[in-house]
């Protein structure tokens, strides 16, 4: 088995950027989700409600003056915004928002990237970014303490940073609908083909991915419930019916912690920053077992 595919998503809910190789820090992949848009309640905003996030492209440009830029464009208008992946913590604000259940700090991208966003939305909204100095942490369906070399952290994932899905399991899925879906219906992080049988992923707790070190040890920790989410077009940014979560929903109810929820995909995460993942890198399971998700 090796890695097919990479994508990371540095706003959270807008378009994803495929990538050959890609660094890992204390949050996972490097930007992946280091941004996020918060409405005027300062409530984080996803395609649940607002389909159309799907349509914003990010681009990630490391080598530019003060330390590079995110460059996000309206697809409407191609209207671009340019944000430093560095920012200068004193020229912004720092006040909490609202993700999932969970209270966390953020800091304004500013009036310039306020009012971008909320041109396209249609209402007031905010692109706010993670800080570095106020740590995450995971802290549900965690293997034990003593196997950890490292306390898991996110940004502002919904609750993991890594999630990983086989190409056999998406073909599986695809032969049950009258419309195939991609990928990028599910939005993960890292696609692995090469599994002697769809929903092979289900069984893993440990993995080694790329070089076989301690360091490239990664542990799955839980299955990924879908929402409608799933049903956006990626490619349109409209919500098309009720596929294919629907058709999830008739057959992968199968984690007794969430036994109404459809589940595609496994939830990861690292052992160590500072690695690289690399799009051929190869798969070797470590440790297998059953999965039951903590609430």
């Amino acid at each position: 088995m090796n890695i097919s595919t990479i994508y990371v998503y540095p706003v959270k809910s807008c378009r994803g950027i495929k990538v050959d190789s890609w660094k890992i820090n204390d949050y996972g992949f490097k930007y992946d989700r280091f941004w996020m848009i918060v409405d005027d309640q300062n409530r984080y905003i996803t395609q649940r409600e607002h389909p159309k996030l799907a349509l914003i492209s990010p681009t990630i440009h490391e080598n530019d003056d003060f330390g590079g830029l995110l460059i996000l464009t309206n697809p409407e208008n191609d209207q671009e915004l340019k944000l430093p992946l560095l920012p200068n913590k004193e020229n912004h604000s720092k006040f909490p928002v609202t993700l999932c259940d969970e209270i966390l700090m953020a800091y304004d991208c500013g009036e310039e990237s306020s009012k971008w966003i909320s041109d396209y939305l249609g209402f007031k909204a905010k692109i706010v970014y993670k800080p570095t100095e106020d740590i995450r942490l995971i802290e549900k369906n965690l293997p034990p303490k003593n196997e950890l070399l490292k306390q898991p952290e996110t940004a502002f994932s919904d609750g993991y940073p890594f999630l990983i899905i086989s190409e056999e399991s998406l073909s599986d899925l695809n032969n049950r609908l009258s419309i195939p879906v991609t990928f990028r219906n599910f939005r993960p992080n890292i696609v692995i083909k090469g599994c002697n049988k769809p929903f092979e992923e289900d069984t893993w707790k440990k993995i080694i991915m790329g070089r076989e070190t301690e360091d490239n040890l990664f542990f799955v920790v839980a299955r990924c419930t879908r929402c409608v989410m799933t049903t956006v077009n990626p490619e349109t940014g409209i919500k098309e019916g009720l596929e294919p979560l629907k058709t999830l929903q008739s057959y992968r109810r199968v984690d007794p912690g969430a036994k109404y929820k459809a589940c595609f995909g496994m939830n990861v995460i690292h052992n160590k920053s500072g690695i690289t993942l690399n799009v051929g890198d190869q798969i070797k399971v470590i440790a297998t077992g059953e999965h039951i998700r903590e609430k």
